[in-house]
């Protein structure tokens, strides 16, 4: 009799805890409220909820998760979080600095294969993205994308590198290369501002605006001081892939890379209109500084121009600067491929991340309204609602029309509008790179021709692919 009342208590205990959890239920159902979420150890579960609003219990929990830069916390990451904080004010992220060297690289790699704390990251430029998408060491960002219904093409633009058809990382951030004009000297040889220019146009804004002699000497015009630079023409007119025909090749033999470095050498070592690559290479003066310390009235530069402009203090001045898109190969070509922005900060999520859907947020939001702060880092965000004026206050300041033509600016420098390259074949991509650098360096210091650099790009460039297929 004793068994049966005991028994008979343990099941109206069992029957009240039930009427409990029950009731804390809500009445919304074990399958939206009651389920784990997957298991730390599962890198390759995908989102906790397939709604795309947060659920009560989510917005009170506080979870940290990491975020890796290049940057240094204070000139940029720190106000970034700020602003997320704002909108998820539990979703703490705590920064962490890498060198975008090849070292500081390999801290992120050894971190990856390691499954150590880190959760969003940046990899600078598709050849960093594009091995580790490779070697399955970030997250598929799909099911995220399909839950939340982001359509990357539209939010972001095309071309964006993908692994049979899936995402692993989107590019929030971008590059743009223009011409930066001295406005006051430009106005004194009563010449207009370019909106649409050939090479040869450019040859005759230089030669014009090229003044003096010696040590007082103001050149018309200064590439960048990067060698690569010197293939910008033939990048405006074949686009993406430029370095490789459809047979899988190297395509320096196409006429339009000769024609770019014939270009450049005529007007450094002939005509001497533009500031000459091998001083860059023996000063160690970068593009930037001889444009502010007025020795170029004209340059080739990235946005990052604009941390320049922006410093009055460094580089007093009397001038503002406009902008002009960087010059045509021909004449009546169909398409500029210069004009638009070149994918370069590419933000991903650790496969192994303990937070994915804090990470997803967070790389969401930085991808889309949270991207215009990108600009305090002097990078161009690709979200293509961004506000441009917001960008320019950002990058430039307040008073960013006493240094800058604005509306040059935006028109020229965050032309998100146009076509841009943005390459997805990298077969021998660091070696070809350097390849054409090493050739064309010879040749402005007299090493060797324009035809016998151009044989020794085809030849050795077509022998670096071959050797990375075998």
């Amino acid at each position: 009799m004793r068994s049966m009342k005991r028994f008979g208590l343990i099941c109206l205990l069992v029957a009240l805890i039930g009427s409990l959890l029950a009731g804390c239920g809500g009445g919304t159902g074990g399958a939206a409220n009651g389920d784990k979420a997957p298991a730390n150890n599962q890198p390759d579960s995908g989102p906790k909820d397939a709604g795309n609003a947060a659920k009560p219990e989510d917005q009170q929990k506080e979870v940290t998760i990491s975020w890796w830069g290049a940057w240094g916390e204070d000139a940029g990451p720190a106000n970034i979080i700020k602003h997320f904080n704002e909108k998820y004010p539990n979703i703490h992220v705590r920064y962490v600095q890498f060198n975008n060297t090849d070292e500081g690289n390999v801290k992120i790699d050894t971190a990856l294969l390691a499954s150590e704390d880190i959760d969003v990251f940046f990899n600078y430029n598709v050849t960093r993205f594009d091995p580790r998408a490779k070697k399955n060491l970030l997250l598929d960002l799909t099911p995220y994308l399909e839950r939340d219904q982001f359509n990357v093409e539209e939010e972001l633009g095309t071309g964006i590198l993908t692994y049979d058809g899936k995402y692993y990382g989107l590019p929030v951030s971008s590059v743009s290369n223009a011409v930066f004009i001295n406005k006051k000297m430009l106005d004194a040889a009563n010449l207009p501002v370019p909106e649409k220019w050939t090479i040869e146009e450019f040859k005759q804004y230089a030669a014009k605006l090229t003044q003096g002699e010696g040590a007082d000497k103001v050149y018309g015009a200064a590439d960048f001081h990067s060698m690569y630079y010197w293939a910008n023409p033939a990048r405006g007119t074949l686009g993406s892939n430029a370095w490789y025909k459809e047979d899988g090749t190297s395509n320096f033999d196409h006429p339009a890379f000769k024609t770019s470095l014939q270009f450049k050498y005529d007007m450094e070592n002939v005509e001497k209109i533009q500031y000459p690559y091998t001083e860059y290479k023996a000063s160690k003066a970068q593009a930037f500084d001889i444009f502010m310390q007025q020795k170029a009235a004209m340059v080739v530069a990235s946005n990052a121009m604009a941390r320049f402009l922006k410093d009055t203090e460094k580089y007093p001045r009397d001038f503002i600067a406009t902008a002009a898109p960087l010059p045509t190969l021909e004449k009546d070509q169909a398409e500029n491929f210069n004009l638009g922005l070149q994918y370069f900060g590419f933000l991903a999520i650790s496969k192994n991340s303990k937070h994915k859907d804090e990470a997803w947020t967070f790389m969401k939001w930085l991808a889309t309204e949270g991207s215009v702060y990108l600009a305090e880092v002097g990078h161009i965000p690709t979200w293509k609602k961004t506000d441009k004026d917001e960008v320019v206050k950002i990058m430039l300041g307040e008073d960013a029309d006493k240094i800058v033509d604005v509306e040059a600016f935006k028109r020229v420098v965050l032309n998100n509008d146009q076509p841009s390259y943005n390459d997805t074949e990298l077969t021998a991509y660091a070696q070809v790179y350097k390849i054409m650098q090493d050739e064309a360096e010879k040749v402005m210091f007299d090493m060797q021709t324009v035809d016998e650099a151009i044989q020794v790009m085809k030849k050795e460039s077509d022998e670096a692919i071959k050797n990375a297929n075998n």
